[in-house]
């Protein structure tokens, strides 16, 4: 019984060293550093929690696309700060680089 009691409180406190401290999120904390996030964070975070865009891949033209819509639907940015929205979202959450081809094993021999 004692050693079953050591293990599931082992087994517990390792989850809850590898869980981390639970705290509040900040709304930029999924956002890559770089030139615009400040920007990014007032004008999106204003209306969306950053987890709704942060993982979004899009082209240039999709994210200009998506900014022009949040402008129509009320975003509140300067004309200066749309292009820095822009630059920002194509620059750091544009589409995934395509994977390396496989390779054909027999090419090799």
């Amino acid at each position: 019984m004692t050693t079953r009691f050591h293990l599931a409180a082992a087994a517990a406190a390792i989850c809850l060293g590898l869980a981390g401290p639970v705290s509040a999120q900040n709304p930029d904390d999924a956002l890559p550093n770089a030139p615009g996030k400040d920007v990014v964070v007032r004008v999106c975070t204003a209306c969306h929690d950053s987890s709704q865009f942060a993982y979004a891949r899009k082209t240039p033209d999709e994210w200009d696309n998506e900014v022009s819509k949040m402008i129509s639907a009320g975003a509140d940015m300067t004309a200066e700060e749309q292009t820095a929205v822009s630059a920002y979202l194509a620059k750091n959450l544009g589409p995934a680089p395509a994977p390396p081809p496989a390779s054909d094993p027999k090419a090799s021999t």
